[in-house]
C-alpha cells in the first residue's frame, strides 16, 4: 500500500501552522496540493485527482458551511465523497457487492440546505453523500453505503472488512470541523481556523509506546504460558498488537462517549496506596481489579488455542470430527473472550463519566476512578507539542492556552516519567501526554487504526 511523502509536505505545513492567519476552507487547495497522491493504491483501480481549485473550493465551501448548521437542534454531521457517479466502489464484481451505491433518479443540487436535510439519513459511520460535477454544477447524486464493518475493524470488533471508497471524502463531526482524507487515508484536517496532521505511529512507536513496551511483552508470555502454546509474536500479528489495541479501543470508546474524561496510565508495581500516587492524586472510588488484565490474556491465548487447531485440518484431504468439533469449541471460546474484552474496555471508557482521572496500569489493573490531581509543576508550565511520534520535531506552548482536565494531565505526567496520559475533550478529540527528559511532550492528534479518516 502506498505511502505519502512527508518529505516535501512538512516545511509546507509547518508554515501553515506558524501562521497567525487563520485558514479558511478556499485556502485548503495550497495545502492540500503537496500532500495529495492519485496513484492508484490498488491494482486495477484508477489514480484518484484532486479537483480544480475552483471545484475544490466550492465543494469544500458548502461542506463547511453544512457544518455550522444544526437540524432540529442536532448538529449536522456527514461524510461527503467527491466521486464520479461511474466510479466503482467495491473491489468485488457482480450485482451484490459490501459497498452499494444507491442513486437518485434525479440529481439533487449540493447545496448546504440539501446537505443539511440529508445528514440525519447518512449515517457518517456508514453512509457517504456522493457528489460529481454535471455539466458544469456539484450535484448530489446518491449515497454510498459502505456498511458499519470499516466502523467496527476501526475498533477492533472485527478482523476483516473493507474499505471506503478511492474518493475525496470530506467528513465534519463538530461547526466548521472538516476532515479531508483520501479514502481512509487521512490528509489534513482544518479545525478552529486551525491546520493540523496526525502524527502516524504514535501507539506503535516513539516515547508513548516505550511506555507499553515491557507490558506488551509480557502479555504476550502470559497468553503462551496460559495456552501452554509457544509461538514467534513476529509470526502473529493479532498476538503481536492485541495488548496496544485494546489501549486503542477504550481511547475510542471513551472519545465516542463524548463527555471528555482523562486516562492515566502508571507503572504495574503501583497501588493506590503507594505514596508515589497518593502524593500526586486524590483517588475518590479506588476500585482494584485485573478483569481487564485477565480476560485480554484469556483473549489471547483463546487465539493461540484456535489457530493451533484450524492448523490440525488445514492440509488434511479428510478431517476427523473430532477435530472440526474441537475447532468449533475453540472459535465459541476466543468469541467469548474477545466479547468479553470489549466489555472490559467499555467499562474503563465508562468509569470516565464520573469527574476526575481514570488511573490504570499498564497492564490493564484498574486502580481507581474520580481522581484528581494535586502534583503541582515547578517546571516553565510549557508543553511541547510533537509533530512526530517520536516526539523530535516540536513546538512551545503555554499551560495558559489549556482547560483544567489539560493542565491536570500536564501536571501529573511532568510529575512522573513513567507515566502516559491520555486526555479526551468533548467533541471527540483524544491527546497523549508524556514528560520525555526535560520535555513535556504532547501529541494533540494521531492516527489510531482508521480513526483519524472517521472520527
Amino acid at each position: 500500500m502506498a505511502k505519502f511523502k512527508h518529505f516535501t509536505t512538512r516545511n509546507a505545513l509547518s508554515k501553515q501552522q506558524n501562521s497567525p492567519e487563520r485558514i479558511y476552507p478556499r485556502d485548503m487547495y495550497a495545502v492540500l496540493q503537496p500532500l495529495w497522491n492519485s496513484k492508484a493504491f490498488f491494482s486495477g483501480w484508477p489514480e484518484v485527482h484532486l479537483p480544480p481549485k475552483e471545484i475544490l473550493d466550492q465543494f469544500l465551501d458548502v461542506c463547511y458551511h453544512a457544518s455550522m448548521t444544526t437540524e432540529e437542534g442536532r448538529p449536522t454531521v456527514f461524510r461527503v465523497a467527491f466521486i464520479d457517479s461511474t466510479a466503482k466502489v467495491s473491489p468485488q464484481e457482480g450485482s451484490v457487492t459490501p459497498v452499494t451505491k444507491y442513486t437518485f433518479v434525479e440529481p439533487i443540487p449540493f447545496t448546504v440546505a440539501e446537505l443539511r436535510r440529508l445528514a440525519p439519513v447518512a449515517d457518517p459511520r456508514s453512509v457517504l453523500v456522493a457528489v460529481e460535477l454535471i455539466d458544469g454544477c456539484l450535484q448530489i447524486y446518491g449515497l454510498i453505503d459502505i456498511g458499519i464493518a470499516l466502523w467496527e475493524m476501526a475498533r477492533h470488533e472485527r478482523i476483516m472488512g473493507h474499505s471506503s471508497p478511492e474518493a475525496l471524502i470530506v467528513m465534519s463531526s463538530r461547526p466548521g470541523e472538516l476532515s479531508i482524507s483520501r479514502g481512509d487515508r487521512s490528509i489534513a484536517r482544518l479545525r478552529d481556523g486551525n491546520l493540523v496532521r496526525p502524527s502516524d505511529g504514535v501507539l506503535l512507536r516513539g516515547p508513548v509506546a516505550d511506555f507499553f513496551a515491557d507490558a506488551s511483552d509480557q502479555f504476550i508470555v502470559n497468553a503462551c504460558s496460559l495456552s501452554d502454546i509457544n509461538t514467534d509474536p513476529a509470526e502473529d500479528d493479532g498476538l503481536c498488537f492485541a495488548h496496544m489495541q485494546f489501549v486503542e479501543s477504550v481511547l475510542l470508546y471513551t472519545a465516542e462517549l463524548k463527555h471528555g474524561g482523562t486516562l492515566l496510565f502508571v507503572p504495574e508495581q503501583m497501588t493506590h496506596a503507594d505514596p508515589r500516587l497518593l502524593g500526586r492524586v486524590n483517588i475518590k472510588y479506588a476500585l482494584s481489579s485485573t478483569r481487564p488484565r485477565d480476560v485480554l490474556v484469556s483473549a489471547m491465548a483463546a487465539r493461540l488455542n484456535r489457530n493451533r487447531a484450524a492448523d490440525k485440518i488445514e492440509s488434511r484431504r479428510t478431517v476427523k470430527k473430532e477435530l472440526i468439533e474441537e475447532l468449533e469449541c475453540y472459535d465459541f471460546e476466543q468469541q467469548n473472550y474477545e466479547d468479553a474484552t470489549r466489555d472490559a474496555a467499555r467499562f474503563i471508557a465508562s468509569l470516565t463519566a464520573v469527574d476526575g482521572a481514570v488511573i490504570l496500569t499498564d497492564m490493564f489493573r484498574i486502580i481507581g476512578f474520580g481522581a484528581e490531581v494535586i502534583a503541582s509543576f515547578s517546571g516553565a508550565d510549557k508543553v511541547h507539542i510533537a509533530q512526530d511520534a517520536e516526539g523530535n520535531n516540536t513546538e512551545e506552548a503555554s499551560f495558559v492556552g489549556y482547560g483544567t482536565r489539560h493542565r491536570s494531565a500536564f501536571r501529573f505526567a511532568a510529575s512522573m516519567e513513567s507515566s502516559v496520559a491520555f486526555i479526551m475533550s468533548q467533541d471527540g478529540g483524544i491527546k497523549a501526554v508524556r514528560q520525555v527528559g526535560p520535555k513535556l511532550l504532547m501529541w494533540p492528534y494521531f492516527q489510531i487504526g482508521f480513526v483519524s479518516a472517521l472520527s
